[in-house]
Parts: structure tokens; sequence; C-alpha cells
């Protein structure tokens, strides 16, 4: 193999990669065909999700990047061996995909992936399943083999220890499978948290239509919480990029104890107030497992001239269109099994992150409303209001902090509280 491809090659392993680094699926390859990446599986008992991206050439432009992954649509179906059949209800972009740093050789370049929803609740898993994929704007079609389903493994327990030493919370998975030896699992992480000062009122902005001019005037009106309500209380959420696998196939039994898989510094603010983490366990194939670790061992020995020289190893993908293309990526289907846990800092006061530092807060006092919009274009909001005859200048006094400092929502969080979240927080 020339020095040039194995350089490409190394970049697309890179990109695919399954360690603990997030590498989603966006390999760039110098080519100018059409390949796709397919990542996903047939969720049996639950919703199917599908993941596509282009195969970026080195040498495409900023325009070209752009129309060959806008472009790339994709519609689709799941089909058992007894004719059962389930289209695709949802197609679109998933745009967070952006806000990852695909690894290749020399560079970072952020893509964006389409994606397709699957109700695959109903399936029987007593038989096979494969899936069809067609692309709109190349016609090209694409379809996984035939696919065993796997029993979801037993998740036995899932709970988290406080490590001191390291100023980290631990947490440890046990579980045990009666059939299957390989396995891979991903995440999901919720949180709240909270901004530095609760704040009692809030701006509206807002204009008013004089008639007699014509014009809009600005009319900034301040109005206080309803009881309960404000933007002081978060929640965010994080679903991890990358797919992790581990066997048991050189142990006794398939079970593991304790199984120590995922770490939260006690610093970060995920740990707050409360935290949430819900894994989900699937067993693979033998076959699934293989191809996984060929391109972990890959992207492991990779860094150096003196690397071995990168294996391939075929999905289960093909193109129909077009047999000799090449489709990088491996469906499985499995029964999931899902556990959570939960963290209470109010219970285990872990959590160590920076508090309200008053050195750096800086809260400006007025007494004249018509300073609404002169703070507010500064990057103020409300805090509170001291009433007349409690304020030193016998006014009713406004105070107004940063923003960030008042409101939630600037650090990445929404005020839609999860459904099942088990506090009365607001």
């Amino acid at each position: 193999m020339a020095v040039r491809q194995l350089i490409h090659w190394l970049a697309a392993v890179a990109a695919i990669a399954l360690t603990s680094c997030v590498y989603p699926f966006e390999p760039e390859i110098e080519t100018t065909d059409s390949r796709i990446v397919v990542e996903g599986s047939i969720s049996v008992g639950g919703t199917s999700t599908f993941k596509f991206a282009r195969v970026i050439p080195f040498t495409a432009s900023d325009k070209d990047v752009s129309q060959l992954t806008r472009e790339l649509q994709v519609t689709g179906y799941i089909e058992g061996e007894d004719g059962t059949r389930v289209e695709s209800y949802q197609g679109g972009w998933d745009d967070r995909g952006a806000d990852y740093e695909t690894k290749s050789y020399g560079g970072y370049s952020p893509q964006a992936r389409y994606q397709l929803f699957f109700d695959t609740y109903l399936l029987n898993p007593g038989q096979r399943y494969r899936a069809h994929f067609e692309e709109t704007y190349t016609q090209a079609v694409y379809e996984t083999d035939w696919i065993e389903v796997c029993p979801a493994p037993v998740i036995d327990d899932l709970s988290y220890i406080l490590n001191h030493e390291r100023s980290e919370l631990n947490v440890a998975l046990s579980m045990h499978s009666a059939t299957d030896s390989h396995f891979r699992w991903f995440y999901e992480e919720t949180w709240e948290y909270h901004s530095d000062l609760q704040a009692s009122h809030y701006l509206e902005p807002g204009a008013m239509f004089d008639p007699f001019t014509g014009e809009y005037q600005p009319m900034d009106a301040l109005f206080k919480y309803p009881s309960g309500q404000n933007k002081y209380n978060c929640w965010n959420t994080f679903r991890s990029p990358e797919i992790k696998i581990f066997s048991t196939s050189d142990q006794a039994e398939n079970r593991f104890t304790d199984l120590e898989f995922h770490r939260v510094a006690s610093s970060n603010q995920k740990l707050q107030v409360l935290y949430k983490l819900t894994v989900y366990l699937e067993a693979i194939s033998e076959n699934a497992y293989l191809y996984w670790k060929n391109i972990e061992d890959n992207t492991n020995n990779q860094g150096t001239l003196f690397s071995p020289v990168p294996s391939q190893m075929a999905g289960n993908v093909h193109c129909l269109s077009d047999p000799g293309a090449e489709v990088i990526g491996y469906v499985s289907a499995a029964q999931t099994a899902t556990a959570y846990m939960y963290y209470d800092d109010w219970k285990e006061k872990f959590y160590n992150g920076p508090g309200v530092d008053w050195a750096n807060i800086t809260i400006e006092e007025f007494t004249d409303y018509n300073e609404f919009a002169s703070w507010y274009s500064r990057g103020y909001l409300p805090y509170t209001v001291i009433p007349a005859d409690m304020s030193e200048s016998g006014q009713t006094t406004f105070q107004w902090a940063k923003a960030r400092c008042v409101d939630c929502t600037l650090a990445g969080g929404t005020k839609v509280k999860p459904k099942d979240w088990p506090n009365n927080h607001r």
C-alpha cells in the first residue's frame, strides 16, 4: 500500500474509532466516489436510529464539503423474514455532529450527519431482519445482510463510588448474559444545575406603537417571576457519540462485577445538583465484535511509521446499485438492556466546582427605569428590586447583574424539566 494511501486509511480509521476519544463516523479519504458511512443498529423493542455521513475527500473545498454533506439524504425501511416492514418515520440533520471534532490526518473537520428513525418496538425478536436504505441524491441503494437478533443481557447493578483521592465519581456496572460473550454500550447523561443568582424579576423587552409619530417607541417592562418560576434551575443532557465494546470470552462466565466504565470529575457542573446516568447495553455477534475490535486495534496502533499496516474488514452493509462500492459500518440487531442511577449532591456533598464568586459578580444599582435599555445592551439582566421603603435612597432601586449570573440557559441548558425528574424544582 502506498504511503499516501496508508495515511488516508489511517485518517478514516481514526474517524470511526471506538475508544475513549470522541470520533464520530465521518472519515476523510481522498477519493472521488460517493461512499457513505452507516452507524446504527436495529433495536428490537425500542427505537432504531441510523446516522449517515459522506466520505469527504481531502482535496474538497469548504463549498464542496458543504454540498457533499447536505446532499446526503436517505430514506429506508427495516424488513423481517416474515415480510414485516417498518418504514423510517423521520429524517433530518443531526447538527449536533458539528459540535464534535472529527479527527483526520493533519487537522479536524466538523461534519453533520443525516439520521433516520424507525419504530421497532413491536418487532418479533425470534426472526432475522435486514435494513434497506436509498440515497436520494445519488439514487444509490444499500442493504445489510440478514441479521440475527441478540437477546438482551442482564444488568445486575449500576452504582457509583465517590473516589476522594482522584476527586471523581466512578460508575460501576455489574452484568451477565446466558447466551452471549460480546457486548457494546453507550450512555446518556442528564443533569440539573443552577445559575449564580436567583433573580426575582425578569425583563420583557418590547416596543409600543406611537400613532402620533407612526413609529415604535422602546418600552421595556419589568415583571416579577411567578412563584417558583425563574431562570435559576436548568437541565441539560448529553448522549455519548462513541460506542464502546467489551467481551467476556476469556472468562469462565459471561459476567462482570463492578466493572468501572465511566467517570465524572467532582468539579464538573453535572454534579452540582442532581445527575442521572442511563446506560444502554446490547449483546453483539462474533462478527460484529471482530469488526469493531479490528477498528479499535488499528486506531490504537497508528501514530508512527513503524506501526503495523491496518487490516481492513468488510462490514455487513452493501451497495446494491454498485456492488464494487465500499460502505463503512456494521449494523447489528439486538434487544437492549437499560439501567440508570442518580447522584444527589444535596445528600453526598461531593461537588467541589466553582461556587458563587462574589468577588467577580458585579451588581449595578439604579433608580431610573429609563436605564433598562442601556444596561440590557451591556449584557445585564434584572436581579432584584428593592422597594422604596427599604432602599437607602428612598426610591425604588433596581439591581441588575451580568446575564450569565441570573440566566441558567446561557450555560447551554434549558428550562424543560425531564418528565421523570425526582425533585420539585422548576
